[in-house]
């Protein structure tokens, strides 16, 4: 058996909450700073309430994500085209009006060989195929089922002058409920957003430290949010 001391990525999987890898979800929206501090509870409980709702019906229904391609008819394509430009951040996609699912293999490829370099073997080919492909199932519920997590939920004002204002959706919110619909489903023990900074570890962009610096940060953060709701 190996020591725990010899794995270290285990403390940056550990430690990624459904909370805090949803708080840095969020954190990535356009619209972000817009939010006002007492409704970023909000936003994150009610993305992953979604996601697990979303699961627990499907798993009801189905034993693997094969059984719902097939049930609903869903073509799932691997592009195996060789790009010149960086494809990590372009790993899958639902394409709505072809009701297909994309993954790329170039993207799975070069986030197993990032994994193996940090000594993660479980994070192979195709568990990283099926948590991508998880991914974009929720997405397409989306579209066809249970509609656009973001918009069920609350618009923040991005603008106001006098009587005019403008508000927009969190986009991000859909991202949560998707990885967290990934993780229930799969019954993974980590949440899939981790597979970004696991994969920016295993590629040397950023350190060990530098993940744990960015985690203290999100814990931070949640920890003045839930404060200035439990105030207002």
């Amino acid at each position: 058996m190996e020591r725990v001391d010899t794995l270290p990525y285990r403390i940056i999987m550990e430690r990624a909450s459904d909370r805090l890898m949803s708080m840095a979800e969020l954190m990535e929206d356009h619209s972000f700073k817009k939010i006002p501090k007492d409704k970023i509870d909000y936003f994150i409980d009610e993305s992953i309430k979604i996601g697990i709702e979303t699961a627990i019906n499907s798993m009801d229904k189905y034993k693997s994500l094969e059984e719902i391609c097939e049930d609903k008819k869903i073509k799932v394509e691997l592009d195996t085209t060789e790009y010149d430009f960086e494809m990590v951040k372009f790993r899958g996609k639902y394409k709505e009006e072809r009701e297909k699912i994309i993954i790329y293999d170039g993207s799975i490829k070069r986030m197993e060989i990032a994994y193996r370099e940090l000594g993660i073997r479980f994070l192979n080919y195709n568990n990283i195929y099926r948590i991508l492909l998880a991914h974009e199932l929720f997405h397409y519920m989306e579209s066809k089922e249970i509609g656009n997590t973001y918009e069920k939920l609350d618009e923040v004002n991005v603008f106001r002058l006098g009587p005019i204002k403008k508000s927009y959706p969190i986009i991000k919110t859909s991202d949560i409920g998707a990885n967290i619909f990934a993780k229930k489903f799969l019954n993974l023990s980590f949440n899939p957003k981790v597979l970004n900074y696991l994969y920016l570890w295993g590629t040397g962009i950023v350190d060990k430290n530098k993940l744990l610096d960015y985690y203290n940060e999100l814990d931070e953060r949640l920890k003045v949010y839930y404060l200035t709701n439990i105030e207002g």
